[in-house]
């Protein structure tokens, strides 16, 4: 902190002088340590005289340098070229080794030479390791110091808990201030929107970790830094919940039940099973039991993210089984719902949101205090692989109060954290943790600078949607509630079950046709019957006889008409329904090969060649795709054609053609979603079904009402944001102050808080005497192994190696490029 200080942040070189090195007190027996210390553009060897009182870390910070080793360290590296690398690997895959064979060669050209056996990676990753550590450390301390100026409220207040309570904790508050931050939350909530916080969830299987064959985890020891991650002790307590959950609760009995009385709604659900079972097979996600990374060469499967609207992450949940379990998103949504006051509303968009509705109200994973928090949506990403009647409940753009929020954060941070597969690929379980950590750790210091950016950005976009919306519902000339009528009409009629006896269309269309006919063959009869009777005049009553004659044929004149149009419509219909259908799932398989592709991070010859042979093979179908929309767009103008002519049924609509443009798009609002005029024909179609200015309204309209929402909650996040920017900077003038005051300690107290601090050192008990000798017989055996002695000296390099072993054994020590020492700062640092 205090090199800080002096250096200015690093930009500058520090005065010596004003850094405070501790000094001998004459009772110890110094030595000598050469140290070689490495910066930008030269290697030199420095002589320190160290002893218990004055340790070599502790002149070497004050020097600008970082050791590689607590105690006796061989090589020292500038701070400023450990910052380099430090930027370096945030902004490029983290490569030590090509990094330091480059420094290695590049000193080499220019005379300097190790004087050591050891190449440079070794002790350069550790003395970089733990300076990331120190460097999180004090990030850290600092964070705590702001956070403690944040006045408190008054313990003798009866609704401090209440008060507390009321609020997000301070983990999200830091975690996102635009979603969490601000004085009161309540006080700019938005009455006409029931979701006061937005996040997503995804999960992403590239981010695997290979399993250890010698299982040998003495070489991977944690780190005393702060993580995001979820522990692995709550993922699995998640998971035994789910397993009860699903034992005690008997939802697949009453699932039984529904299924044997035809199609239906489950228990809160807005669409009918058969939906949910039709989005359920489209997605690989939703079955639990798909294996997507083998547990038997991976020992960590894969990531799941939870995020914000900002992209800010908000926890990671480590995967270890073979396919996408709910539990893991289950355990994101509780320690959500555990930060968070008990009554602020959370909306959820997941790729198979409509899935996890339905299993949290089928098996009751989550309360009934959490659940009636929670609104389900679906990504937009991933809505196209969805049926209509979930995209009209679940899609973002549908719902209510989601604004323009699209649920794709998770995507682009696995876009940001591609890079990073093939070093996690092969490294220890706490290394991978780790860097994940100090990776969204940078993203977040990146986001938290652009927040402004972010929000101009938003609110452009969206007051250009909005004038776009608001000019072409003008244009459109329909009332605002006719149109919101008739969406509510669309609604319920495309969410509606299906009867059992409807599940067939073409079949109850055919029947429809053989009744019709049979009952033009009875009306036939009953006219031959007539024209006999008046042949043979066996009637009293000639005139009566042909007035019902007259009727009988004018009957049959209708049905014959009628039976011919049903004939002319019904093939022409079922084609294009079959067309459409098929079109709609070639579309689908494609835009999933894209997704799998898009994906892909391996850059191998063989690699690029299979994806250029599946690319080729995608665009091999594009022609096939096009051509039958070709030929479902001629199969509407024909029914076009046969309404003109007057030979379709009553009521027939004419369904609008699929356009080419934008076909592989798979947008939302596409025509293609719908069958209109390929159901059954009726006298009186609805507005929505049968009025094109209709249609349009609803889409513009909903897109509108999407605007409003954005545009509010764009608005208090701006406000929010200033009021998180005076605290921050209140919060900073006050921790100034308080330092400024610390400074004015007397010498005396200087002079003990000193003995403290020299007590201990990088987590080593400094006045342990056994141990210290313990610690210098084994550094000693490191250096004799460095420095390569002849033959004559192997047998005293292998007993200096066994202490070190033993020591490396009792006390954490590694030995092959990690450390497990934990930084205790003890010391009181002033600023």
């Amino acid at each position: 902190m205090q090199y800080i200080r002096v250096s200015r942040s690093l930009s500058a070189s520090a005065n010596m002088d004003a850094i405070d090195v501790p000094s001998c007190g004459g009772s110890c027996a110094p030595r000598q340590l050469a140290v070689t210390c490495l910066y930008f553009d030269r290697l030199e060897v420095t002589t320190l005289s160290i002893c218990r009182c004055c340790p070599a870390p502790l002149q070497l910070i004050a020097l600008g340098l970082f050791g590689c080793a607590p105690v006796l360290p061989s090589l020292a590296v500038d701070v400023r070229v450990l910052e380099l690398v430090k930027g370096l690997f945030v902004h490029m895959t983290p490569n030590m080794s090509g990094w330091t064979e480059a420094l290695e060669g590049f000193l080499n050209d220019r005379g300097y030479k190790l004087a050591t056996n050891d190449n440079l990676r070794r002790r350069f990753s550790i003395a970089y390791h733990w300076y990331i550590i120190l460097a999180l450390t004090v990030a850290e301390h600092v964070s705590d110091l702001l956070c403690c100026q944040t006045p408190a409220p008054d313990a003798e207040d009866e609704n401090v808990s209440v008060r507390e309570n009321t609020q997000p904790s301070e983990y999200l508050r830091s975690r996102c201030p635009l979603c969490f931050g601000g004085k009161d939350w309540r006080q700019r909530r938005d009455p006409s929107n029931d979701i006061d916080l937005i996040v997503c969830v995804d999960a992403c299987f590239t981010q695997k970790r290979s399993r250890n064959a010698r299982n040998d985890v003495t070489n991977d020891p944690p780190n005393p830094t702060q993580t995001i991650f979820i522990s692995e002790f709550d993922v699995k307590a998640m998971e035994a919940h789910v397993e009860d959950c699903r034992r005690v609760n008997g939802g697949r009995k009453r699932s039984r039940v529904l299924a044997a009385n035809g199609d239906g709604y489950e228990n809160g659900m807005k669409i009918p099973m058969s939906v949910l079972d039709a989005c359920g097979d489209s997605f690989v996600a939703a079955d639990e039991k798909r294996e997507k990374a083998s547990t038997r060469y991976f020992a960590d499967t894969g990531l799941m993210a939870m995020l914000c609207r900002h992209d800010r992450v908000l926890w990671l949940v480590n995967m270890t089984s073979a396919g996408e379990k709910q539990y893991y998103a289950l355990a994101l949504l509780q320690r959500l719902f555990d930060h968070l006051p008990s009554d602020m509303s959370v909306g959820l968009l997941y790729d198979i949101g409509c899935q996890l509705e339905r299993s949290c109200r089928k098996w009751r994973f989550l309360s009934g205090a959490v659940l009636s928090r929670l609104h389900f949506a679906i990504a937009v990403f991933h809505a196209y692989g969805h049926q209509w009647a979930c995209q009209v409940i679940y899609h973002p753009r549908k719902c209510v109060g989601f604004g323009l929020s699209d649920g794709e954060g998770c995507e682009r941070l696995w876009s940001f954290l591609k890079p990073l597969i093939p070093v996690l690929r092969v490294s220890g379980f706490h290394q991978r943790l780790f860097v994940l950590d100090y990776q969204v750790r940078h993203l977040h210091t990146k986001s938290l600078e652009c927040f402004g950016d972010w929000l101009h950005r938003r609110w452009m976009h969206c007051r250009k949607k909005m004038a776009s919306t608001t000019e072409a519902l003008a244009l459109l000339d329909v009332e605002e509630s006719v149109l919101r009528d008739q969406w509510a009409a669309q609604v319920a009629y495309q969410t509606a079950p299906l009867a059992r006896q409807a599940k067939n269309k073409g079949e109850e269309e055919i029947n429809r046709v053989l009744a019709l006919e049979k009952v033009l063959e009875h009306q036939q009869i009953v006219i031959d019957d007539l024209e006999y009777q008046l042949a043979v005049n066996s009637v009293c009553d000639v005139t009566d006889l042909n007035i019902r004659l007259v009727e009988a044929r004018r009957k049959l004149a209708t049905t014959t008409t009628l039976v011919e149009k049903r004939r002319a419509v019904l093939g022409v219909r079922m084609n294009a329904r079959a067309l459409k259908t098929r079109i709609r799932e070639r579309l689908r398989q494609r835009k999933f090969e894209l997704e799998r592709l898009e994906r892909a991070y391996r850059t191998t010859t063989n690699e690029n060649k299979l994806q250029d042979n599946v690319q080729a093979a995608i665009r091999r179908r594009e022609p096939t795709i096009l051509k039958l929309v070709s030929n479902y767009n001629t199969l509407c103008k024909q029914l076009h054609t046969l309404i003109d002519v007057g030979t379709a049924p009553p009521g027939a609509i004419v369904p609008p053609c699929i356009s080419r443009e934008g076909i592989f798009q798979l947008d939302v609002d596409d025509d293609l979603w719908q069958d209109i005029g390929l159901d059954d024909a009726t006298t009186d179609p609805p507005l929505w079904l049968a009025d094109e200015c209709v249609r349009m309204g609803i889409r513009h309209l909903l897109e509108y009402d999407r605007c409003v929402e954005e545009e509010a909650r764009v608005c208090r996040e701006r406000c929010v944001l200033q009021e998180w920017m005076i605290s921050e900077w209140n919060n900073l003038q006050k921790a100034r102050g308080d330092a400024v005051e610390e400074e004015e300690l007397t010498e005396e107290e200087e002079e003990e808080e000193e003995e403290e601090g020299q007590t201990r050192l990088w987590g080593i008990n400094m006045g342990d005497d056994e141990l210290m000798a313990e610690v210098e017989e084994a550094a000693l055996a490191y250096e004799y192994q460095l420095q390569g002695q002849d033959d004559s000296d192997e047998e005293l390099i292998r007993d200096l190696s066994e202490v070190d072993d033993m020591f490396s054994e009792s006390h954490g020590l590694v030995d092959d490029g990690e450390l497990s020492f934990i930084c205790t700062p003890t010391k009181k640092w002033k600023f």
